[in-house]
């Protein structure tokens, strides 16, 4: 019954848009999202302090901790800073200290909007900064993962030969040290660790005075790349059991490393992921106005950010949830609002191809306005419900 009302439905919508045109359709694009507005209810002198507001929260600098210079995500913040330039903001990136003094610098610096983090930071934190954390830090998206990359002479096959050996996992606070630390701890392997920076392990590791160099880097790593094999290391696989949130498993690949793994052979290790964390700020502040503007150039432009980076050192921002973590509440809007769109997506397809009424090829304006009209109707069919939608009312 229900299927044949929305065909007649769809029948009066085309009826209504004087029938189908026989130009070529193209898919409906998503709803854009509204302009921001002021309440109609607003006196003239309440518009004026509030666009005020908005003004200048959306003029004003966002100051993200983004790690080393000539890094994979400062020079992805290169790119998300031309599409913010647009919007009439600024990014300001700052140095890294580390995952864990970068936690703390969000938490207790009010000059600092964001911060990209390893998700393991929270796992790395002393137990009241992880309360703090816990309960004053949001992220907003997620930034591409980090793999482990265990260098090793070739006479070791397996990590656990590591225990009671020379490992180095560079030097105290930084990414390498904090994620080699809780992986070994969950490993149940005590190494002997050395702090060398990365050129002195690279020779230490040649000369056999130490047994394993851990790297934490995007894949494929130049750093990696330009480690001196000459046929005598390889890299170690990791294996760890289900529950470490934080990580999850990656292929390393021979066509990736064809001096360090065998031609046809992959080796399997751990990813941690990175998170733009934020202050949760309190609703209706500035910097919480600041804050979601930003989630919201970040959710138009996402795509664009997705392919920003075409060399080896690709990065992207993604929607992916990083477990152990709260999301900022107008970036879970805006993904909610996403994944609604899609499924009013799906429905209004699925319709137009059961209904049979426009078979001949519609005009992309037509099409669109279709669409609304659909949309219009399902959520007013929903407020007259008054019941929860789950999934889609066509099937």
């Amino acid at each position: 019954m229900f299927r044949c009302v929305s065909v007649l439905i769809v029948a009066g919508l085309c009826l209504t848009l004087e029938g189908c045109s026989k130009q070529t359709s193209a898919p409906v694009p998503l709803v854009k999202q509204p302009k921001d507005h002021v309440s109609v209810r607003s006196s003239p002198v309440e518009k004026i302090a509030v666009r005020r507001e908005q003004n200048t929260s959306r003029n004003s600098s966002i100051r993200v901790i983004s790690g080393e210079e000539n890094s994979t995500y400062s020079r992805t913040l290169d790119s998300l800073s031309e599409i913010l330039s647009h919007r009439q903001m600024r990014l300001q990136p700052i140095a890294s200290q580390g995952p864990v003094q970068d936690l703390v610098s969000v938490l207790h610096r009010s000059d600092i909007d964001t911060a990209i983090v390893q998700a393991d930071a929270l796992e790395g934190a002393a137990g009241h900064v992880q309360s703090a954390v816990r309960e004053r830090l949001r992220y907003l998206f997620q930034v591409s993962s980090k793999a482990v990359h265990v260098l090793a002479p070739r006479h070791i096959a397996d990590i656990r030969q590591l225990e009671g050996r020379k490992v180095n996992i560079n030097r105290p606070g930084s990414g390498a040290h904090l994620t080699a630390s809780l992986m070994f701890e969950k490993l149940g392997i005590k190494p002997e660790f050395t702090t060398y920076d990365q050129d002195t392990a690279f020779q230490r590791l040649q000369s056999g005075e130490i047994h394993a160099s851990i790297l934490l880097a995007s894949n494929p790593s130049t750093e990696v790349l330009a480690f001196p094999s000459s046929g005598r290391f390889h890299l170690l696989p990791i294996v760890l059991e289900e529950g470490a949130s934080h990580y999850r498993s990656v292929q390393l690949t021979a066509d990736e490393y064809p001096h360090l793994i065998e031609t046809g052979q992959q080796v399997e290790t751990i990813a941690v992921g990175h998170i733009l964390v934020v202050r949760d700020w309190p609703e209706g502040s500035s910097r919480y106005k600041r804050l979601t503007h930003l989630a919201e150039v970040i959710d138009a432009h996402l795509d664009e950010l997705k392919q920003t980076e075409q060399d080896l050192q690709r990065t992207e921002i993604n929607l992916q949830a990083a477990p152990g973590w709260q999301r900022f509440d107008p970036a879970q809007s805006l993904i909610h609002k996403r994944a609604r769109q899609a499924d009013e997506q799906r429905a209004f397809e699925r319709l137009i191809v059961a209904s049979g009424v426009c078979s001949t090829p519609i005009s992309t304006a037509v099409r669109e306005r279709l669409y609304q009209d659909f949309i219009d109707w399902r959520r007013a069919r929903e407020r007259n419900t008054r019941s929860p939608t789950s999934g889609s009312d066509f099937q």
